[in-house]
């Protein structure tokens, strides 16, 4: 059974989305449960004051007065702690994207050949920030209501066609409101309504995406694209940061802690967020060889070959979680069939469904290969400023 903690202004981290806040320890006078429910006047299942979805968007959504987090443009704004509205000044842009809008610069990525610890030589590569919100191009679930869709991959690998159920999602199919010490207060087993078969196949153990301790009262954390565990410790512009990220803080020095996705300091945040996206896309997690005879086809009829992502890359490396604004419109981009073989029903307009990746078209595979094998440069490929 779900509960929901307060909507309440998120005056440090984590607002009342914080375990202790929530189950006692901290006190048992908590003002946080009249945020979100009403005992007898409810308007929403779980004794809400309206529906699940609408009410994180009260505080997450554009017009959200109650938290930093923007999740619908995928802002980040600076903490005010007086006043009506917490929200100052644009801290950044979120590192997952937004559910209407993004800030990803998906044009306008760079790329350079280095020296990488452990593998030799390797690409390291830079996705901008664009200055201004774009339309989001594909979205992991809607904000305005629950629509049906398919979580690719999920279930066990089998010779069966399947691609995957069909669900309902909504925030609290990812997240814990309540709190639970996880990154941005995951489930550790996601939950989420099934609207047709097969049915959807949920994780038997669930995997903890650990988190960094809580930072001091008054403090909050960065969600941003730009390097630093606090909003006080970035320093750079409002169109600074990397959503590539595989190299922090700096894309151009890939040498020791530089290497690899680390928020808030977590250093085993590849692997686990890795697992843990994989707790519902079952079938895409897949180690060293998936790719080719090396280690040989899956026995999956439809997930046979397939990308390495149980650590580097991790899932996060290609893609984002809420919403991205890249462009499909290379022919062979937008027009694609699913694993179903479906055609896309987007494959006729301007842009195709961006599978919620940072960059135009494929070009995430140019981020890190070169099939030629020609490219011997260690000039970086930049293309034209960001506008």
């Amino acid at each position: 059974m779900w509960l929901f903690a307060a909507a309440i202004p998120a005056l440090a981290d984590g607002g009342p989305h914080i375990a202790a806040l929530n189950n006692g320890s901290a006190g048992l006078t908590s003002d946080n449960c009249a945020g979100c429910h009403r005992a007898h006047t409810a308007q929403a299942a779980m004794l809400l004051k309206e529906d699940g979805t609408a009410l994180c968007t009260s505080c997450h959504g554009s017009a959200g007065t109650g938290a930093t987090t923007n999740v619908a443009d995928g802002v980040q704004y600076q903490l005010v702690t007086s006043g009506s509205t917490v929200r100052g000044a644009e801290l950044g842009a979120l590192r997952n994207g937004g559910f209407t809008n993004a800030r990803i610069g998906s044009s306008y990525p760079s790329r350079q050949l280095l020296s990488l610890t452990g593998t030799g030589t390797g690409f390291a590569g830079f996705v901008p920030v664009v200055a201004t919100g774009v339309p989001v191009s594909s979205k992991h679930m809607s904000l305005t209501g629950e629509t049906a869709s398919t979580v690719w991959g999920n279930g066990p690998i089998s010779a069966t066609a399947n691609v995957g159920a069909t669900v309902t999602l909504e925030c609290t199919s990812c997240h814990n409101p309540h709190g639970n010490g996880n990154y941005r207060i995951l489930n550790p087993i996601p939950a989420m309504t099934a609207t047709g078969t097969p049915a959807f196949v949920p994780a038997v153990v669930g995997v903890n995406v650990t988190d960094a301790a809580l930072p001091p009262s008054g403090s909050t954390r960065n969600y941003t694209v730009q390097p630093g565990a606090l909003t006080t410790d970035v320093t750079g512009s409002v169109t600074g940061g990397d959503y590539w990220r595989r190299c922090m803080p700096d894309w151009q020095n890939c040498s020791g802690t530089n290497r690899g996705d680390k928020p808030n300091g977590l250093t085993t945040f590849r692997g686990q967020i890795s697992a843990w996206c994989t707790t519902c896309h079952s079938r895409y997690l897949a180690g060293s060889g998936s790719a080719s005879n090396e280690g040989g086809p899956s026995g999956d009829a439809i997930f046979a070959y397939r990308h390495t992502t149980n650590t580097s890359p991790e899932c996060t490396q290609c893609h984002v979680s809420h919403g991205s604004n890249s462009l499909m419109t290379g022919f062979n981009s937008k027009n694609f069939t699913d694993p179903a073989g479906v055609p896309h029903p987007n494959a006729t307009l301007t842009s195709g469904d961006s599978r919620l990746l940072k960059i135009d078209n494929r070009g995430t595979c140019e981020l890190c290969h070169d099939p030629t094998h020609t490219f011997t440069s260690t000039t970086p490929i930049t293309p034209v400023p960001v506008p």
